[in-house]
């Protein structure tokens, strides 16, 4: 090797190394553009995520709103049946009270009617008494005045 050969190297060389350092250096912004693309995709999908976690829980929420709706209207049907089974309850025995009272009045018309007819025969009865009566006393007054 002559000494002249030497700088020559040395220059093509460090050509080379620069090359290769350049090409490394742009392989890097390349790849620090790809990592900030990434990074914010990832910010992105991150939000993305949270709001979606936000809707997830408001549903979840709602849900459980619905179902604690849901379920105090299965209750309300539940004492609203159990109270119309009474109520039937309690009427069919005030139809049955009706009817033995009803039965009950209507004995008591017959037994008045009954009653008024006794008093009419009791009072022809006693008319007749009367008139008799009242003809024995004056047959007595003719035969105390004669």
């Amino acid at each position: 090797m002559n000494p002249r050969t030497l700088p020559i190297l040395n220059g093509i060389g460090c050509l080379a190394l620069t090359g290769l350092v350049f090409a490394q250096w742009r392989k890097e912004r390349t790849l620090d553009s790809a990592l900030i693309g990434v990074r914010t995709q990832l910010a992105a999908a991150q939000d993305q995520a949270s709001s979606e976690a936000k809707r997830r829980a408001a549903l979840e929420r709602d849900i459980a709103v619905l179902k604690e709706a849901i379920e105090g209207t299965q209750r309300a049907a539940e004492s609203s049946a159990r109270s119309l089974a009474e109520k039937d309850e309690r009427l069919t025995q005030v139809q049955g009270e009706l009817s033995a009272a009803l039965a009950q009045i209507t004995r008591w018309q017959a037994a008045i009617e009954a009653r008024d007819d006794r008093i009419r025969l009791l009072d022809t009865h006693l008319a007749t008494a009367r008139q008799r009566l009242n003809e024995a006393i004056a047959k007595l007054k003719t035969v105390e005045a004669r």
